[in-house]
């Protein structure tokens, strides 16, 4: 009798040892396992890749605890993001980069999730902040402009959602898009808010990047230009409507002539003093460009005697053959608004706007223009232009309608 209550014991102590820890022991290795396999680490960048409509890819990830992750050699859409910490709740992800390169096409790559992100909230429930300890703005031509930490932050209240970008280092740069919705409004419907304040040089290429299919889409300023200036705009019921001022230095005058009819080179500075937009179009602008010297064709020269009225120097009337003129000094503002365009050189300039080997090219005109002169010498046309030119077309759809009583 005690044998058999013995080996009865041995086999219950068997038994239980088996079920309460050899096989969660088996369990636990076969699922670290897992964790670690190439099939899960696959699995888990295809989610990505779905959810966020972008390649995404990582040479290896680690589960630090529950709700936390680091991947090694991650890939966003082509860019290296380097490593990554993933941190996550039931209401918001944390992400932690040790640095980033934003090209253009990359901060396209990021505005287009931006979007999503503002407008897609059942695909996106939680909240998202991203911190990159570095993070470098690179031009067209791969040169980087500048390192400075960067706070992505990602933020749902009821209908609103917003996306706002700052750095820690520099408290005045801010990048704010608010989208407000009611329960019921489609996308359309949606007010939208969006101020930027850069005090330091951001590269124009990446600011036209991000603003993807806009008016200004397919336009450059060359690889150097940057920007700096302050923005604010919003979404009325007829349309965008906001004011802009700021600077940008580095501008190529051949990249901006490229879908010019007449082409011109060198390096220019542009100062916007004020730009003012409402029912999604040009309400009044004052803007100023200097530029040491270049290049430019003669019709452009042409077409300033000839439409704007400017008043030629004898050294114009001499211009021989030459097809490209070379000038030194070129120094103009322009004034816009509703009742036409105002081009004066500046105060210390005697009239000049720009010379050439020290004797002065053209003078200001005498009295201001109407705005489809403008837009004819801008579109290599003449007058009077019927039906114009899509370069006109689109002039006169965004500078200010003439005043009424004109």
């Amino acid at each position: 009798m005690f044998v058999e209550q013995s080996e009865t014991r041995l086999r219950r102590v068997r038994i239980g040892f088996v079920l309460l820890c050899l096989a969660p022991t088996v369990g636990l290795v076969a699922w670290a396992f897992q964790r670690h396999s190439t099939a899960h680490r696959e699995t888990m960048a295809a989610e990505a890749t779905r959810l966020l409509s972008t390649e995404v890819a990582f040479e290896s990830l680690r589960h630090l605890q529950p709700g936390c992750l680091r991947l090694s050699g991650v890939r966003l859409g082509g860019a290296s993001l380097g490593t990554v910490g993933v941190e996550t709740t039931p209401t918001e992800v944390r992400l932690l980069l040790d640095q980033c390169e934003c090209s253009p096409a990359f901060a396209g790559q990021l505005a287009t999730l931006a979007r999503r992100w503002l407008t897609e909230p059942a695909r996106f429930p939680q909240n998202c902040v991203i911190d990159i300890a570095g993070m470098a703005w690179k031009t067209a031509a791969g040169d980087v402009v500048t390192v400075q930490p960067l706070r992505v932050e990602c933020v749902a209240n009821a209908g609103d959602r917003a996306v706002r970008i700052i750095s820690p280092e520099r408290t005045t740069d801010e990048m704010r898009i608010v989208r407000t919705a009611e329960p019921a409004t489609t996308l359309d419907q949606s007010h939208w808010e969006v101020d930027v304040t850069l005090t330091a040089p951001m590269p124009m290429a990446v600011i036209l990047a991000v603003l993807g299919q806009s008016p200004l889409a397919g336009w450059q300023l060359g690889t150097e230009a940057v920007v700096t200036g302050t923005m604010q705009t919003k979404v009325t019921a007829d349309g965008w409507a906001g004011h802009a001022s700021g600077r940008m230095v580095g501008v190529d005058l051949e990249a901006v002539t490229a879908r010019l009819p007449y082409r011109a080179e060198g390096l220019a500075t542009l100062e916007i003093a004020g730009l003012i937009w409402a029912n999604n179009r040009v309400s009044a602008a004052e803007l100023s460009m200097v530029s040491p010297r270049g290049t430019l064709a003669q019709e452009w020269l042409d077409g300033l005697t000839s439409i704007i009225g400017c008043r030629a120097a004898p050294a114009v009337m001499k211009k021989g053959d030459a097809e490209l003129r070379e000038f030194e000094q070129l120094a103009l503002r322009v004034a816009v608004d509703g009742s036409g365009a105002r081009l004066r050189a500046e105060p210390h300039r005697a009239g000049c706007l720009m010379e050439s080997q020290g004797i002065p090219l053209v003078f200001e005109p005498p009295a201001a223009v109407t705005l489809d002169r403008l837009a004819w010498l801008l579109s290599g046309t003449r007058v009077a232009a019927v039906p114009g030119t899509p370069v006109s077309a689109w002039l006169l759809s965004v500078l200010p309608l003439p005043q009424t009583n004109r």
